[in-house]
């Protein structure tokens, strides 16, 4: 007899008599092998008892009536047993393990592990759950129960040989992060938690959360939000500034300041009214080093002309710029790190030889940080002068103990107005010298760490300005015509190149360099007398009651040189201009000082 080539079905002859018999077998072993579910697939012994119809995987060892049948499909018929040889492809349902298996043309599979036979076409369109050894549902569409899971790159494609796992958030309120769970239980999560900075949290209970550590997305800056243990044996600490006091991190980190450029300063100026700190720069404040890693712009208050700021970085990483040289309004000096300053100049600086004018501006040459900065301890009211050296930007002051030696607005120290005598120097806050001597104008700029201006420093910081003009009028005070304006020019004209203000035309200022003159009779009876006033020698008491200056014939000594020229002097007065034969005992109302200080970067 004839059968089918897949499940071996009979076929019906032509002249086969009762074609019924045939027809009938065919249906029954169609019954047996479509649908396929079997009761067990464990047995190798026919049950006693066989339910009418019931199928069974012949498992290995098979005996009695199922011997040599091993894999094969037994069918209870009529008492008998049919075995049914599977072929590959078949699928089978067993009833007491609730599993799929599927023939792969040798022996029966869990369909579980055969992930190979579900293709990309499948499932291109996109499942809407997917479990592995576990049920998904709508909340975890994709459950995996596994002892690993293994994620490698695909070296079939092949592909480009990277790895990426992307976690996307709909808004920055909303998590992208991962969970790690103790019997269902949150112990640690670690992401983009409520924000959009990276954080690690801890909990001992699954409810309670606390901060590790964050990164600030925009600066990159870590902070360490809990305790912080020592080495074994240690104390420990209470608190997380207490955790860096005992690690030593606070004392190694205090004092960091790092740039980008260490051979310029930390700040630029957009333009003539903003301030941005560069890219690059690093700052230890309150625990936390803040990194910048691009220009950050500097919160500026309203700017009042001719004021010195102090530019903070504060423990949130916000920049911000202070009249107040402690600490900016809202902020203390533990939550805040003063790092640079600047002047707001009442005027522009010169350009070529005509001076300034009266729009206010940021003095770019007067910007300062903690590495680039004079050498005096206080900074404000200074420009650096072509990258060499520092200048006040004004002419010293009566009261340099309130103001500083550079202060806008203030009564210029001359020999009509001499300033008070510092305390380093017996001053008692209040008395005032009686004249203002070279030998004095030196005593006052030491006393906060500044010298007079050199022959050479004074021509280039006077650079740019009107040359051979003068004022026409004493200015009595710092500044922009605060108290009078020029008769003849404005003081903007006075102003250099670097910001320096009434650098010339307006007042003598005292100079480092001396020379020594000496004066001869203006009539000698002969060439004896000459020769004999020359070659003698006395003690002449030219220093203010402090010992005496041992001269050659009957000169005081050395002199003074002086700079610039006074209101008066008209076109003698310029960036070159100086005086040869003041005495260093001298005192006038036209002669004042202005203090320099040496360039300190990178320390």
């Amino acid at each position: 007899m004839s059968t089918t080539p897949r499940l071996a079905l009979p076929i019906m002859e032509a002249s086969q008599a009762q074609k019924h018999v045939t027809h009938n077998e065919a249906l029954v072993r169609l019954d047996a092998a479509v649908q396929l579910s079997v009761a067990d697939r464990d047995l190798a012994t026919p049950p006693s008892m066989p339910a009418t119809g019931s199928r069974y995987l012949v498992a290995a060892g098979a005996t009695g009536a199922w011997a040599g049948g091993e894999g094969t499909v037994a069918c209870e018929r009529d008492g008998a047993w049919d075995l049914a040889t599977p072929r590959a492809g078949w699928f089978c349902w067993v009833e007491d393990e609730n599993t799929l298996l599927v023939h792969d043309g040798t022996a029966w599979v869990d369909f579980a592990t055969r992930a190979d036979i579900v293709r990309t076409a499948d499932v291109g369109a996109g499942l809407p759950l997917v479990g592995v050894n576990t049920a998904a549902d709508t909340t975890n569409r994709l459950a995996v129960k596994s002892n690993a899971v293994l994620l490698s790159h695909d070296d079939v494609t092949p592909g480009t040989g990277d790895l990426r796992v992307t976690l996307n958030k709909a808004a920055t309120a909303r998590d992208a992060g991962f969970v790690f769970q103790d019997g269902w239980s949150t112990r640690a999560l670690f992401g983009l938690l409520a924000s959009d900075d990276f954080a690690l949290k801890v909990s001992a209970d699954g409810s309670s959360f606390v901060t590790a550590l964050a990164v600030a997305r925009a600066t990159g800056a870590l902070t360490l939000a809990v305790d912080l243990p020592v080495s074994e044996g240690g104390t420990g600490a209470s608190t997380a500034s207490a955790a860096r006091a005992n690690l030593g991190v606070d004392s190694i980190l205090a004092n960091h300041f790092a740039k980008a450029d260490p051979a310029s300063v930390a700040f630029v100026c957009p333009t003539v009214q903003t301030l941005s700190i560069k890219a690059g720069t690093e700052v230890f404040v309150a625990g936390t080093v803040r990194r910048f890693l691009v220009d950050t712009a500097v919160t500026l208050p309203t700017l009042v002309a001719g004021t010195d700021y102090a530019i903070y970085v504060c423990s949130d990483g916000a920049l911000v710029a202070s009249a107040n040289f402690s600490a900016p309004s809202g902020w203390t000096t533990a939550t805040s790190r003063k790092v640079g300053g600047f002047h707001y100049a009442a005027g522009s600086n010169a350009s070529a030889h005509a001076g300034g004018d009266t729009t206010p501006q940021i003095n770019p040459w007067s910007l300062w940080d903690l590495k680039w900065r004079p050498s005096c301890p206080d900074p404000r009211g200074m420009a650096l002068v072509a990258g060499r050296f520092w200048a006040d930007i004004y002419l010293t002051g009566i009261d340099v103990a309130a103001n500083g030696s550079s202060r806008y607005g203030v009564t210029v120290a001359d020999g009509s107005s001499p300033p008070k005598i510092p305390s380093m120097f017996g001053g008692d806050g209040s008395t005032t010298y009686s004249t203002f001597t070279w030998f004095e104008a030196r005593e006052l700029l030491s006393s906060v760490g500044k010298d007079l201006l050199d022959y050479g420093e004074f021509a280039a910081a006077a650079y740019g300005v009107t040359e051979t003009a003068a004022r026409g009028n004493d200015a009595v005070t710092t500044g922009y015509g605060t108290t009078n304006t020029g008769t003849t020019n404005a003081d903007a004209l006075f102003t250099s190149k670097w910001g320096i203000v009434q650098a010339t035309g307006c007042m003598w200022t005292w100079g480092r360099d001396l020379t020594y003159r000496l004066i001869v009779p203006a009539s000698p009876a002969d060439a004896t007398a000459l020769a004999t006033s020359i070659d003698t020698y006395t003690y002449r008491a030219t220093t203010g009651g402090r010992g005496s200056v041992y001269v050659q014939g009957s000169s005081d000594g050395s002199s003074a040189l002086i700079f610039g020229g006074s209101w008066a002097n008209g076109s003698a007065c310029g960036s070159r201009a100086s005086g040869w034969s003041t005495t260093l005992s001298g005192s006038g109302n036209a002669t004042g000082a202005r203090g320099r200080a040496d360039h300190v970067y990178g320390i």
